[in-house]
């Protein structure tokens, strides 16, 4: 009898070995092994198996918090009924100019990215694809451009921010929701259709707009000092001086975009005679939206 239930008791541990769940999928270990945010999901897997749904959520969560260098992977699908996606069909995720299959965007690690929430296969880019890849009742309700055409710069380079090109932006804004639509661009404070050369513009509108109020890259008596010098670094589009400020007064339509360091923090502290020009303080709230905004898109 005891001989039994030692050899039970070893077999329960063999299993417990290798199904429970683990933060980052396949037992992979922590990118970032000391920060907070990591550290937080080891007590949330306590008790779950690898094949818990939950699991599998947490695992998308630090996947998308970049805690882990991957997400779970047939996790997530396209369609939010759990109808079959068309493999052969193409998404227009901006990485390559025809597209990429379904089938090779369901396993791309950025399509599972969320868009606004973490933590759900919901909100992920893969999900908001379902209507490139046959699922019923998922439908594009936003458009980059007013004419719903594309735009006609498709790779200008946005460095601000989103760091994408403009198919990638214009791929961004076909997986909003309507009401997402509508917010996006007052959350960001930017008219990127104006960026990638869109059709249907309100010429007048916009005018009117900038004589309300337009985007300085110097401020508070501040003037750039070498229109023609490559301010960026190198790990992502090269812009000047010259394109940054451009950029602010054509494309950035508020005060939060304008004030905005993660915008043009270094594009001020390189090209302005003073500087940041003391930009007021930005609320956590916009400042955490946004960054999470550019590091989605940064992606595609």
């Amino acid at each position: 009898m005891q001989s039994c239930l030692a050899y039970l008791a070893l077999a329960l541990t063999t299993v417990s070995a290798e199904d429970l769940c683990t933060p980052c999928y396949a037992g992979k270990e922590y990118r970032y092994p000391d920060e907070q945010v990591c550290k937080d999901f080891d007590p949330r897997v306590n008790g779950m198996f690898q094949t818990d749904y939950d699991c599998r959520d947490i695992q998308l969560e630090a996947y998308q918090k970049g805690c882990c260098p991957a997400p779970p992977q047939d996790h997530c699908d396209y369609c939010a009924d759990g109808t079959p996606y068309n493999p052969d069909l193409k998404v227009p995720s901006g990485q390559f100019v025809g597209g990429e299959s379904c089938f090779d965007y369901k396993y791309a690690n950025s399509a599972h990215i969320a868009l606004f929430n973490d933590g759900t296969c919901d909100d992920t880019f893969l999900r908001r694809s379902g209507q490139y890849c046959g699922c019923p009742g998922q439908v594009q309700e936003c458009w980059l451009c007013p004419d719903q055409l594309p735009p006609g710069k498709p790779g200008k380079a946005d460095q601000w921010i989103t760091g994408s090109n403009c198919r990638g932006i214009e791929f961004l804004f076909s997986l909003l929701t309507k009401d997402e639509c509508t917010s996006f661009p007052l959350d960001i404070g930017a008219d990127l259709a104006i960026f990638c050369g869109c059709g249907g513009l309100n010429q007048e509108e916009i005018e009117e707009q900038q004589e309300t109020f337009q985007c300085e890259l110097c401020r508070n008596g501040g003037f750039m000092v070498n229109p023609g010098l490559t301010y960026t670094d190198g790990s992502g589009f090269s812009k000047t001086c010259q394109q940054a400020d451009d950029f602010a007064k054509e494309v950035i339509k508020t005060p939060y975009g304008c004030n905005n360091p993660r915008y043009f923090g270094d594009a001020r502290a390189a090209c302005c005679s003073n500087g940041s020009g003391a930009s007021p303080q930005l609320d956590k709230g916009s400042l955490v939206l946004a960054t999470a905004v550019a590091a989605v898109v940064g992606l595609v």
